[in-house]
């Protein structure tokens, strides 16, 4: 699996930050496959971290491709410096 970091976005409306990935391959643990696609996490205060597709919206939790995102788009301390 191929994880590329693309930017961050702060939302100061809604206190909240948003880290976006590039996927592209297959996550073996859910056997789903990403071609070229991008997720963000969304990090919010004490929320937990959210999934979301490239337009923003939502992954539902519990879902293949959440399970998948999650486990490779990971948001160190150095990304929330940046």
């Amino acid at each position: 699996m191929n994880v590329t970091y693309i930017s961050k976005d702060q939302d100061w409306a809604n206190e909240s930050t948003t880290y976006w990935f590039r996927l592209d391959g297959q996550d073996y643990g859910t056997q789903i496959e990403f071609d070229d696609e991008v997720f963000g996490v969304v990090e919010s205060g004490c929320d937990a971290p959210r999934i979301v597709d490239c337009d923003g919206a939502p992954i539902t939790v519990g879902d293949g491709v959440e399970i998948a995102a999650r486990r490779h788009c990971i948001v160190s301390d150095d990304l929330r410096d940046l």
